[in-house]
């Protein structure tokens, strides 16, 4: 008798286990989401934590509240977790040196001689200074585009990374990776070295729209490099990317501040209208060289995916034919 009662209670509690380890494996994201709701409202009294942190603390939170439609369901947690641990390695690697690297190559740029100057064309193509851009100016607008460009080289990416990991996606993490900086830097360099051609402000002789208070050795260095945008190679990336995302809400308010970035370019007079131009066609490249990459990957990898990565597939018979369901 005392061993039937022993059992009934650990088949309870091996009941109750599994019934809150489906409950927390189906609806994570909200107790993730009301975690960064909490940090964000935390933060709002405090005035000397900026606006820009808050924003972006809220726009955490939006990405959370937006993820289930798009959550897999078709993977073993265990193999995604240890992926996302390499993953994310990398990531804070490139993150420590991808700086020094991208200096060296400007160094190395800076020691040579200018092969092309596009500086004296560019000035004189109509239109090409992105005036029109400008034709309405205030200082509630010019806070608002200097926060997100300021914000627009990383942040981006950033955020449609962790959006990937939080719907268990690992395709998409590596996707929106190769698609952003770790495919562009190889694809732009030739560009940068090749050409030289600085900001508009800079060329023109107007201040600086960032105001970053330059002085002249500091500013002939740092608005280098602009064609083609690549501010807006790896934002209309991310946008085109994002377009394929099932949440609505997610894809307007992300894809919005993707443009947000791309049209500060203009505003802060820091791009030119080919720069743009030239960063769009690039990004559009790019995010169907990662297409074929990965695709061709996956003929490759598919075996030990199957085998390690998905979840098994069980039939389902209906009369004479049968279908193929996931084990979730």
């Amino acid at each position: 008798m005392q061993k039937l009662v022993e059992k009934n209670i650990g088949e309870t509690i091996k009941y109750i286990g599994a019934e809150l380890w489906e409950l927390l494996n189906k609806y994570y994201f909200v107790l993730i989401g009301l975690f960064f709701l909490h940090r964000a409202l935390h933060l709002v009294p405090y005035l000397s934590i900026s606006l820009t942190s808050k924003i972006y603390m809220f726009m955490l939170v939006l990405i959370c509240f937006t993820a289930y439609s798009d959550i897999r369901q078709d993977i073993k947690l265990i193999p995604f977790l240890l992926l996302c641990s390499v993953f994310f390695l990398f990531i804070f690697y490139i993150n420590e040196h991808g700086y020094e690297f991208w200096g060296k190559m400007l160094r190395w740029q800076i020691s040579k001689s200018v092969i092309v100057n596009l500086n004296p064309i560019f000035s004189k193509i109509p239109f090409n200074d992105g005036s029109f851009a400008r034709i309405y100016k205030s200082e509630t607008l010019t806070w608002f585009f200097r926060m997100v460009y300021n914000n627009g080289f990383v942040l981006p990416v950033l955020f449609a990374i962790y959006r990937s990991a939080l719907i268990k996606d690992f395709k998409k993490m590596l996707q929106y990776t190769l698609s952003a900086h770790i495919l562009q830097i190889f694809l732009i360099t030739p560009f940068y070295l090749t050409f030289h051609l600085q900001e508009v402000w800079y060329v023109l002789g107007q201040p600086d729209g960032l105001a970053r208070h330059l002085g002249p050795q500091a500013a002939a260095g740092i608005t280098l490099n602009c064609f083609p945008s690549m501010h807006t190679s790896i934002c209309f990336a991310m946008f085109l990317l994002a377009l394929r995302e099932r949440n609505r809400i997610f894809k307007f308010v992300f894809g919005f501040f993707c443009l947000s970035v791309i049209y500060s370019t203009l505003y802060l007079e820091i791009h030119w209208v080919l720069d743009v131009i030239a960063g769009m066609i690039l990004a559009y490249v790019t995010v169907k060289l990662s297409d074929f990459i990965l695709d061709k990957s996956k003929i490759l990898l598919e075996k030990p995916l199957n085998a390690f990565y998905y979840k098994k597939s069980k039939p389902i018979y209906v009369k004479n034919y049968y279908l193929y369901t996931m084990k979730n």
